[in-house]
């Protein structure tokens, strides 16, 4: 397997882990809310898609050898760790709604059932 092949899944993978890290380490940046879990999500993805639009001026005011470095050290990792930390933040929450208790309805007697 090249070299080439395998660096996309290995960012990934170690980016994930990144996300997965903060998520355990620093409860308090997860959403409280499914719609700021949400809100999360599509800011994210909208900051990624700017993205390309930021690779000329870095490398028009860096130049050749440090801009492509800076570009991805100081934007791409942490704008796609925020990503992946976002859906893991709305996989969480979707999750502790489908596993809570039923609040609210009819009382139930216990010489009903």
């Amino acid at each position: 397997m090249a070299a080439k092949e395998i660096l996309e899944p290995a960012t990934l993978l170690g980016l994930g882990m990144v996300a997965v890290w903060i998520w355990v380490r620093y409860p308090r940046l997860r959403p409280s809310s499914l719609m700021r879990a949400v809100v999360h999500v599509v800011s994210s993805f909208c900051l990624f898609a700017l993205l390309p639009y930021s690779i000329s001026p870095c490398l028009g005011a860096l130049g050749k050898p440090v801009g492509p470095l800076l570009f991805i050290v100081l934007l791409l990792m942490p704008t796609l760790t925020w990503v992946l930390f976002s859906w893991l933040c709305l996989i969480a929450r979707l999750h502790d709604m489908a596993d809570s208790k039923p609040r609210g309805g009819h009382p139930v007697r216990a010489d009903a059932a």
